[in-house]
Protein backbone atom coordinates (compact mmCIF):
# COMPACT_ATOMS: atom_id res chain seq x y z
CA UNK A 1 0.00 0.00 0.00
CA UNK A 2 1.19 3.57 -0.73
CA UNK A 3 1.47 6.08 2.49
CA UNK A 4 1.47 9.47 1.57
CA UNK A 5 3.11 12.12 4.16
CA UNK A 6 4.72 15.84 3.62
CA UNK A 7 7.03 17.81 5.80
CA UNK A 8 6.97 21.71 5.51
CA UNK A 9 9.69 23.90 6.31
CA UNK A 10 10.26 27.69 6.35
CA UNK A 11 12.64 29.43 3.83
CA UNK A 12 14.92 31.26 6.23
CA UNK A 13 17.08 32.91 3.22
CA UNK A 14 18.43 33.36 -0.14
CA UNK A 15 22.00 32.95 -0.81
CA UNK A 16 23.22 34.44 -3.50
CA UNK A 17 26.60 35.02 -4.73
CA UNK A 18 29.50 34.78 -2.89
CA UNK A 19 27.74 32.61 -0.11
CA UNK A 20 25.93 36.03 1.46
CA UNK A 21 22.13 35.53 3.09
CA UNK A 22 19.61 37.48 1.79
CA UNK A 23 15.91 37.85 2.34
CA UNK A 24 13.55 35.26 0.15
CA UNK A 25 12.92 37.16 -3.60
CA UNK A 26 9.26 37.09 -3.54
CA UNK A 27 9.37 39.18 -6.99
CA UNK A 28 10.62 35.38 -8.19
CA UNK A 29 8.42 33.19 -7.13
CA UNK A 30 5.29 35.59 -8.15
CA UNK A 31 6.86 35.82 -11.86
CA UNK A 32 7.05 32.16 -11.73
CA UNK A 33 3.13 31.27 -10.50
CA UNK A 34 2.35 34.51 -13.19
CA UNK A 35 3.89 32.62 -15.75
CA UNK A 36 2.48 29.35 -15.38
CA UNK A 37 -0.89 30.68 -15.15
CA UNK A 38 -0.82 32.14 -18.63
CA UNK A 39 0.65 28.94 -20.19
CA UNK A 40 -2.16 27.24 -18.44
CA UNK A 41 -4.39 29.63 -19.59
CA UNK A 42 -2.64 29.34 -23.25
CA UNK A 43 -2.64 25.60 -23.41
CA UNK A 44 -6.60 25.21 -22.24
CA UNK A 45 -7.85 27.87 -24.91
CA UNK A 46 -5.91 25.76 -27.43
CA UNK A 47 -7.10 22.43 -26.26
CA UNK A 48 -10.43 23.50 -25.85
CA UNK A 49 -10.04 23.97 -29.70
CA UNK A 50 -9.29 21.08 -30.78
CA UNK A 51 -11.11 19.24 -28.29
CA UNK A 52 -13.40 17.36 -30.85
CA UNK A 53 -10.11 15.74 -31.76
CA UNK A 54 -8.75 14.89 -27.90
CA UNK A 55 -11.79 13.74 -27.34
CA UNK A 56 -11.23 10.73 -29.14
CA UNK A 57 -7.97 9.72 -28.04
CA UNK A 58 -7.44 7.61 -25.30
CA UNK A 59 -5.48 9.38 -21.75
CA UNK A 60 -1.93 8.33 -22.69
CA UNK A 61 -2.25 9.24 -26.82
CA UNK A 62 -4.29 12.39 -25.34
CA UNK A 63 -1.49 13.73 -23.43
CA UNK A 64 0.82 13.20 -26.19
CA UNK A 65 -1.51 14.65 -28.90
CA UNK A 66 -2.22 17.98 -26.71
CA UNK A 67 1.82 18.48 -26.18
CA UNK A 68 2.31 18.52 -29.62
CA UNK A 69 -0.46 21.01 -30.56
CA UNK A 70 2.15 23.43 -28.65
CA UNK A 71 5.28 22.15 -28.44
CA UNK A 72 7.73 21.98 -31.19
CA UNK A 73 10.53 19.33 -31.21
CA UNK A 74 13.48 17.78 -33.78
CA UNK A 75 10.18 15.81 -35.23
CA UNK A 76 7.20 18.08 -34.67
CA UNK A 77 6.15 21.12 -35.32
CA UNK A 78 3.37 22.91 -33.17
CA UNK A 79 0.18 24.18 -34.33
CA UNK A 80 0.45 26.97 -31.87
CA UNK A 81 4.12 28.79 -32.25
CA UNK A 82 3.78 31.22 -30.17
CA UNK A 83 3.72 29.30 -27.08
CA UNK A 84 7.29 27.98 -27.38
CA UNK A 85 8.18 31.83 -27.90
CA UNK A 86 6.17 33.25 -25.23
CA UNK A 87 7.31 30.76 -22.69
CA UNK A 88 10.63 30.27 -23.86
CA UNK A 89 12.47 27.45 -21.34
CA UNK A 90 9.88 26.79 -20.06
CA UNK A 91 11.11 23.14 -17.88
CA UNK A 92 9.80 20.37 -19.01
CA UNK A 93 7.87 18.90 -15.82
CA UNK A 94 6.30 22.15 -15.67
CA UNK A 95 4.95 22.26 -19.15
CA UNK A 96 3.62 18.24 -18.94
CA UNK A 97 2.11 19.04 -15.45
CA UNK A 98 0.28 22.47 -17.06
CA UNK A 99 -1.12 20.27 -19.79
CA UNK A 100 -2.30 17.69 -17.63
CA UNK A 101 -3.95 20.34 -16.19
CA UNK A 102 -4.98 21.81 -18.55
CA UNK A 103 -7.00 19.11 -20.53
CA UNK A 104 -8.71 18.51 -16.91
CA UNK A 105 -10.09 21.50 -16.90
CA UNK A 106 -11.05 21.66 -20.60
CA UNK A 107 -12.87 17.96 -19.87
CA UNK A 108 -14.93 19.33 -17.02
CA UNK A 109 -16.36 22.80 -18.63
CA UNK A 110 -16.88 20.50 -21.71
CA UNK A 111 -19.15 17.77 -19.77
CA UNK A 112 -20.46 20.46 -17.17
CA UNK A 113 -21.73 22.84 -20.61
CA UNK A 114 -23.36 19.11 -22.23
CA UNK A 115 -25.24 19.16 -19.15
CA UNK A 116 -26.18 23.04 -18.65
CA UNK A 117 -27.44 22.81 -22.36
CA UNK A 118 -29.28 18.93 -21.79
CA UNK A 119 -31.35 20.86 -18.77
CA UNK A 120 -34.25 22.95 -18.66
CA UNK A 121 -34.02 26.41 -19.77
CA UNK A 122 -35.77 27.60 -17.31
CA UNK A 123 -33.91 25.83 -13.77
CA UNK A 124 -30.62 25.55 -15.61
CA UNK A 125 -29.69 28.85 -14.29
CA UNK A 126 -26.12 30.44 -16.09
CA UNK A 127 -24.06 28.87 -18.62
CA UNK A 128 -21.02 27.23 -16.69
CA UNK A 129 -17.88 28.85 -17.89
CA UNK A 130 -13.91 27.71 -17.30
CA UNK A 131 -13.00 28.72 -13.53
CA UNK A 132 -9.12 29.94 -14.26
CA UNK A 133 -7.29 29.71 -10.99
CA UNK A 134 -5.97 33.12 -9.72
CA UNK A 135 -2.46 31.77 -8.99
CA UNK A 136 -0.43 28.60 -10.12
CA UNK A 137 0.68 26.27 -7.12
CA UNK A 138 4.46 26.52 -7.55
CA UNK A 139 5.32 22.25 -7.81
CA UNK A 140 8.82 21.74 -8.81
CA UNK A 141 9.78 18.25 -10.38
CA UNK A 142 12.65 16.42 -10.77
CA UNK A 143 14.43 18.45 -13.52
CA UNK A 144 13.59 21.60 -11.69
CA UNK A 145 15.03 20.77 -8.35
CA UNK A 146 18.07 19.63 -6.69
CA UNK A 147 18.00 18.79 -2.96
CA UNK A 148 21.67 16.93 -2.87
CA UNK A 149 22.06 20.13 -0.63
CA UNK A 150 20.25 19.09 2.40
CA UNK A 151 22.70 17.82 4.45
CA UNK A 152 24.17 21.22 4.52
CA UNK A 153 20.93 23.35 5.06
CA UNK A 154 20.34 24.06 1.03
CA UNK A 155 17.97 22.99 -1.29
CA UNK A 156 18.24 24.99 -5.26
CA UNK A 157 15.21 25.62 -7.43
CA UNK A 158 14.67 26.69 -10.92
CA UNK A 159 12.54 29.64 -11.11
CA UNK A 160 12.04 32.41 -13.61
CA UNK A 161 13.62 35.85 -13.00
CA UNK A 162 11.87 37.88 -15.65
CA UNK A 163 13.79 37.07 -18.49
CA UNK A 164 15.35 33.28 -18.33
CA UNK A 165 14.92 30.66 -15.83
CA UNK A 166 18.15 30.05 -13.57
CA UNK A 167 19.05 28.21 -10.15
CA UNK A 168 18.53 29.98 -7.00
CA UNK A 169 19.75 28.31 -3.36
CA UNK A 170 17.57 28.89 -0.54
CA UNK A 171 18.39 28.25 3.16
CA UNK A 172 16.45 25.98 5.42
CA UNK A 173 16.61 25.70 9.36
CA UNK A 174 19.40 23.18 10.08
CA UNK A 175 16.82 20.97 12.27
CA UNK A 176 14.41 20.96 9.46
CA UNK A 177 17.02 19.95 6.42
CA UNK A 178 18.45 16.94 8.71
CA UNK A 179 14.86 15.42 9.23
CA UNK A 180 14.16 15.77 5.16
CA UNK A 181 17.49 14.53 4.52
CA UNK A 182 16.67 11.67 6.88
CA UNK A 183 13.33 10.87 5.05
CA UNK A 184 14.39 11.26 2.09
CA UNK A 185 16.99 8.43 2.71
CA UNK A 186 13.88 6.16 3.97
CA UNK A 187 11.29 6.96 1.45
CA UNK A 188 10.75 8.35 -2.25
CA UNK A 189 10.80 11.84 -2.38
CA UNK A 190 8.25 13.76 -4.77
CA UNK A 191 7.64 16.64 -5.70
CA UNK A 192 8.18 19.56 -3.19
CA UNK A 193 6.23 22.45 -3.53
CA UNK A 194 6.15 26.34 -2.70
CA UNK A 195 3.57 28.20 -0.59
CA UNK A 196 3.12 31.32 1.05
CA UNK A 197 1.43 31.43 4.81
CA UNK A 198 0.81 34.60 6.87
CA UNK A 199 3.62 36.73 4.47
CA UNK A 200 6.33 33.52 4.65
CA UNK A 201 7.51 30.80 2.03
CA UNK A 202 7.75 27.57 2.64
CA UNK A 203 8.44 24.73 1.20
CA UNK A 204 6.48 21.31 1.21
CA UNK A 205 7.90 17.98 0.76
CA UNK A 206 6.08 15.26 0.29
CA UNK A 207 7.09 11.64 0.60
CA UNK A 208 5.71 7.85 -0.69
CA UNK A 209 6.36 4.96 1.15
CA UNK A 210 5.08 1.36 0.32
CA UNK A 211 3.66 -0.71 3.16
CA UNK A 212 1.87 -4.48 3.44
CA UNK A 213 -0.88 -4.44 5.67
CA UNK A 214 -2.23 -7.49 7.51
CA UNK A 215 -3.94 -9.82 5.39
CA UNK A 216 -7.56 -9.39 4.75
CA UNK A 217 -8.93 -12.51 3.87
CA UNK A 218 -10.28 -13.35 7.29
CA UNK A 219 -11.19 -10.20 9.66
CA UNK A 220 -13.11 -12.46 12.12
CA UNK A 221 -9.58 -13.27 13.02
CA UNK A 222 -8.36 -9.92 13.67
CA UNK A 223 -7.97 -7.95 17.52
CA UNK A 224 -9.20 -4.40 16.72
CA UNK A 225 -9.31 -1.45 18.74
CA UNK A 226 -12.56 0.31 18.77
CA UNK A 227 -12.64 3.42 19.34
CA UNK A 228 -14.87 6.15 19.85
CA UNK A 229 -13.75 9.90 19.69
CA UNK A 230 -15.48 12.25 22.28
CA UNK A 231 -15.93 15.66 23.51
CA UNK A 232 -15.52 14.72 27.11
CA UNK A 233 -13.24 12.75 26.33
CA UNK A 234 -10.50 12.66 23.66
CA UNK A 235 -11.02 9.54 22.59
CA UNK A 236 -12.32 5.82 24.45
CA UNK A 237 -10.98 2.92 23.41
CA UNK A 238 -11.57 -1.11 23.91
CA UNK A 239 -9.88 -4.15 22.27
CA UNK A 240 -11.72 -7.02 21.29
CA UNK A 241 -12.03 -10.31 19.18
CA UNK A 242 -14.61 -11.81 17.14
CA UNK A 243 -16.21 -14.07 20.43
CA UNK A 244 -16.56 -10.44 22.18
CA UNK A 245 -14.24 -10.98 24.53
CA UNK A 246 -12.98 -7.07 25.61
CA UNK A 247 -9.37 -7.32 26.61
CA UNK A 248 -8.33 -4.02 27.82
CA UNK A 249 -10.11 -1.00 27.82
CA UNK A 250 -8.99 2.63 28.88
CA UNK A 251 -10.13 6.31 28.38
CA UNK A 252 -8.05 8.94 26.75
CA UNK A 253 -7.45 12.56 28.63
CA UNK A 254 -5.05 14.64 27.54
CA UNK A 255 -5.22 17.00 30.39
CA UNK A 256 -3.03 19.65 29.24
CA UNK A 257 -3.87 20.19 26.22
CA UNK A 258 -7.68 19.94 26.68
CA UNK A 259 -7.40 22.70 29.40
CA UNK A 260 -5.12 25.15 27.50
CA UNK A 261 -8.02 24.79 24.43
CA UNK A 262 -11.23 25.13 27.18
CA UNK A 263 -9.06 28.36 28.46
CA UNK A 264 -8.80 29.70 24.63
CA UNK A 265 -12.17 28.99 24.04
CA UNK A 266 -12.99 31.34 26.99
CA UNK A 267 -10.95 33.58 25.79
CA UNK A 268 -12.61 34.04 22.09
CA UNK A 269 -16.02 33.63 24.16
CA UNK A 270 -14.73 37.07 25.73
CA UNK A 271 -13.42 38.55 22.57
CA UNK A 272 -16.88 38.02 20.90
CA UNK A 273 -18.84 39.20 24.06
CA UNK A 274 -16.76 42.67 23.87
CA UNK A 275 -17.06 43.21 20.15
CA UNK A 276 -13.43 42.65 19.53
CA UNK A 277 -11.79 41.20 16.42
CA UNK A 278 -8.11 39.96 17.50
CA UNK A 279 -7.14 37.31 15.26
CA UNK A 280 -4.58 35.76 17.15
CA UNK A 281 -6.73 34.53 19.62
CA UNK A 282 -8.10 31.83 16.76
CA UNK A 283 -4.53 31.25 15.23
CA UNK A 284 -3.65 30.20 19.19
CA UNK A 285 -6.78 28.33 19.68
CA UNK A 286 -6.18 26.46 16.15
CA UNK A 287 -2.66 25.78 17.47
CA UNK A 288 -4.08 24.30 20.78
CA UNK A 289 -6.50 21.92 18.53
CA UNK A 290 -4.38 21.14 16.28
CA UNK A 291 -1.93 19.89 19.59
CA UNK A 292 -4.66 18.23 21.03
CA UNK A 293 -5.52 15.69 17.98
CA UNK A 294 -1.48 14.94 18.07
CA UNK A 295 -1.53 14.30 21.15
CA UNK A 296 -4.83 11.90 21.28
CA UNK A 297 -3.33 10.51 17.96
CA UNK A 298 -0.15 9.93 20.03
CA UNK A 299 -2.32 7.67 22.98
CA UNK A 300 -4.58 5.68 20.46
CA UNK A 301 -1.09 4.22 18.71
CA UNK A 302 -0.16 3.63 21.98
CA UNK A 303 -2.61 1.19 22.83
CA UNK A 304 -2.50 -0.11 19.76
CA UNK A 305 0.51 -0.75 19.52
CA UNK A 306 0.84 -2.11 23.17
CA UNK A 307 -1.66 -4.93 22.30
CA UNK A 308 -0.71 -5.49 19.31
CA UNK A 309 -4.08 -5.24 16.97
CA UNK A 310 -4.40 -5.86 13.40
CA UNK A 311 -7.61 -2.74 12.70
CA UNK A 312 -8.18 0.21 14.48
CA UNK A 313 -12.34 0.39 13.74
CA UNK A 314 -13.99 4.40 14.21
CA UNK A 315 -17.22 5.56 13.64
CA UNK A 316 -18.10 7.15 10.25
CA UNK A 317 -19.02 11.05 11.64
CA UNK A 318 -20.60 13.50 9.67
CA UNK A 319 -19.77 16.76 11.12
CA UNK A 320 -21.31 18.97 8.53
CA UNK A 321 -24.33 21.06 9.62
CA UNK A 322 -25.26 23.67 12.10
CA UNK A 323 -24.38 22.73 15.85
CA UNK A 324 -26.92 23.42 18.67
CA UNK A 325 -26.46 23.28 22.27
CA UNK A 326 -24.26 23.87 25.12
CA UNK A 327 -21.72 22.36 23.73
CA UNK A 328 -21.92 23.92 20.26
CA UNK A 329 -18.71 25.80 20.25
CA UNK A 330 -16.76 22.85 21.17
CA UNK A 331 -18.13 20.54 18.65
CA UNK A 332 -17.51 23.24 16.21
CA UNK A 333 -13.77 23.04 16.52
CA UNK A 334 -13.96 19.44 17.65
CA UNK A 335 -11.13 17.57 15.23
CA UNK A 336 -12.67 14.15 14.80
CA UNK A 337 -12.12 13.73 11.19
CA UNK A 338 -8.29 15.16 11.76
CA UNK A 339 -7.45 12.61 14.67
CA UNK A 340 -9.00 9.82 12.43
CA UNK A 341 -6.65 10.93 9.35
CA UNK A 342 -3.65 10.93 11.61
CA UNK A 343 -4.54 7.71 12.95
CA UNK A 344 -5.20 6.18 9.56
CA UNK A 345 -1.29 7.31 7.86
CA UNK A 346 0.47 5.66 11.57
CA UNK A 347 -1.50 2.68 11.80
CA UNK A 348 -0.89 1.87 7.46
CA UNK A 349 3.16 2.04 8.16
CA UNK A 350 2.81 0.17 11.38
CA UNK A 351 0.73 -2.53 8.61
CA UNK A 352 -2.74 -2.05 10.63
CA UNK A 353 -5.86 -2.05 8.64
CA UNK A 354 -8.54 0.98 9.56
CA UNK A 355 -11.95 0.27 9.44
CA UNK A 356 -15.25 2.84 10.22
CA UNK A 357 -18.92 1.60 11.24
CA UNK A 358 -22.65 2.97 10.97
CA UNK A 359 -22.29 5.89 13.90
CA UNK A 360 -26.15 5.84 14.64
CA UNK A 361 -26.90 4.70 17.95
CA UNK A 362 -23.89 3.75 19.11
CA UNK A 363 -23.76 6.20 22.16
CA UNK A 364 -27.60 6.45 23.06
CA UNK A 365 -27.90 2.03 23.44
CA UNK A 366 -26.30 0.25 26.51
CA UNK A 367 -24.01 -2.40 25.15
CA UNK A 368 -25.93 -4.82 27.15
CA UNK A 369 -29.14 -4.74 25.30
CA UNK A 370 -31.13 -3.45 27.72
CA UNK A 371 -32.18 -0.28 25.26
CA UNK A 372 -31.89 3.50 25.23
CA UNK A 373 -29.49 4.96 28.38
CA UNK A 374 -29.98 8.59 29.92
CA UNK A 375 -27.34 10.73 29.84
CA UNK A 376 -26.40 13.41 32.07
CA UNK A 377 -27.47 12.06 36.01
CA UNK A 378 -25.56 14.61 39.13
CA UNK A 379 -24.80 16.84 36.04
CA UNK A 380 -21.58 14.36 34.80
CA UNK A 381 -22.59 13.59 31.24
CA UNK A 382 -19.81 11.27 30.66
CA UNK A 383 -22.04 8.83 32.71
CA UNK A 384 -24.96 6.94 31.34
CA UNK A 385 -27.72 5.09 33.53
CA UNK A 386 -29.58 1.93 31.83
CA UNK A 387 -32.95 0.80 32.17
CA UNK A 388 -32.38 -1.38 34.92
CA UNK A 389 -30.53 1.29 37.30
CA UNK A 390 -26.77 0.23 36.03
CA UNK A 391 -24.89 3.82 35.81
CA UNK A 392 -21.51 3.10 33.34
CA UNK A 393 -19.60 5.34 31.31
CA UNK A 394 -21.36 6.18 27.73
CA UNK A 395 -17.77 6.73 25.65
CA UNK A 396 -17.04 2.91 27.13
CA UNK A 397 -20.17 1.45 26.47
CA UNK A 398 -20.56 2.93 23.27
CA UNK A 399 -16.64 2.01 21.93
CA UNK A 400 -17.97 -1.68 22.69
CA UNK A 401 -20.91 -0.87 20.41
CA UNK A 402 -18.48 -0.14 17.60
CA UNK A 403 -16.27 -3.14 17.92
CA UNK A 404 -19.33 -5.37 17.49
CA UNK A 405 -20.41 -3.72 14.61
CA UNK A 406 -17.59 -4.59 12.86
CA UNK A 407 -17.44 -8.28 14.14
CA UNK A 408 -21.26 -8.68 13.15
CA UNK A 409 -20.99 -7.02 9.69
CA UNK A 410 -17.89 -9.40 9.22
CA UNK A 411 -19.76 -12.22 10.27
CA UNK A 412 -23.06 -11.25 7.81
CA UNK A 413 -20.35 -11.56 5.15
CA UNK A 414 -19.61 -15.22 5.97
CA UNK A 415 -23.20 -15.92 7.32
CA UNK A 416 -25.44 -14.20 5.39
CA UNK A 417 -28.42 -16.10 6.57
CA UNK A 418 -28.06 -14.91 10.10
CA UNK A 419 -31.08 -13.25 11.69
CA UNK A 420 -29.57 -9.70 13.30
CA UNK A 421 -31.41 -6.58 14.00
CA UNK A 422 -30.94 -3.65 11.42
CA UNK A 423 -27.79 -1.52 11.99
CA UNK A 424 -28.91 1.17 14.38
CA UNK A 425 -29.87 -1.54 17.12
CA UNK A 426 -27.07 -3.49 16.92
CA UNK A 427 -25.15 -3.41 20.29
CA UNK A 428 -22.38 -5.98 21.74
CA UNK A 429 -25.07 -8.21 23.08
CA UNK A 430 -26.34 -8.62 19.56
CA UNK A 431 -22.80 -10.13 19.16
CA UNK A 432 -23.47 -12.59 21.43
CA UNK A 433 -26.47 -13.68 20.06
CA UNK A 434 -24.75 -13.70 16.84
CA UNK A 435 -22.21 -15.95 18.21
CA UNK A 436 -24.64 -18.66 19.94
CA UNK A 437 -26.32 -19.04 16.33
CA UNK A 438 -23.38 -19.37 14.75
CA UNK A 439 -22.41 -22.37 17.35
CA UNK A 440 -25.73 -23.85 17.44
CA UNK A 441 -25.60 -23.90 13.37
CA UNK A 442 -21.43 -25.93 13.65
CA UNK A 443 -22.98 -28.05 16.04
CA UNK A 444 -25.48 -29.34 14.20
Amino acid sequence: MKIHTSYTAEIRGQLVSGGKRVPVSGRLMVRTARLCLDALKFCTRAFLEHWDELSQLKSADRKTAAEALVHSTKDNTAVYPDFDVRFHGLPSGMRRAIRSDALGMVSSYVSNHAIWLNADPAQRGAEPVIGFPSRCALTFYKTEQNTDGLPDGTVRLKLYNGKTWDWYQFLLKPSDAKYIAHLKEQRRMLSPSVEKVCGKYRIRFCFEDRKELVPGENKLTYRILAVDLGINAAATWSVMTADGTVHARGVIHARAEEDRLRHLLNRAKQFQQAGKHAKYIYRILRCANRALSIETTRRIMQAAERYSVDCIVFEHLDTSGRKRGRLACRIHHWRACDVQARVETKAHRDGMRISRICAWNTSKLAFDGSGRVTRGGNQNYSLCTFRNGKQYNCDLSASYNIGARFFLREYLKAFPDLEMPAVPQRTLSTLYDVIRQVSLKAAA
